[in-house]
């Protein structure tokens, strides 16, 4: 059988809360997309920031 890796039930709940809060500024967005194009346009440089710390992959800073 298959050793779990360590931190993994953390790390899930990570990357739930992570997709959760881009989901949340994508749909908070998107109905302002032709009446407040900065608004839109903080939002999904926030989801852009929330990405970019999931693919920069330093597990260790987010399970502290």
């Amino acid at each position: 059988m298959a050793e779990v890796a360590p931190h993994t039930a953390e790390l899930d709940e990570f990357l739930k809360v992570m997709i959760q809060s881009v989901k949340s500024a994508c749909n908070s967005a998107v109905p302002h997309l032709n009446d407040d194009p900065a608004l839109v346009e903080h939002a999904f440089k926030e989801c852009e920031e929330m990405l970019n710390t999931v693919m920069d992959g330093q597990v260790e800073e987010w399970i502290d």
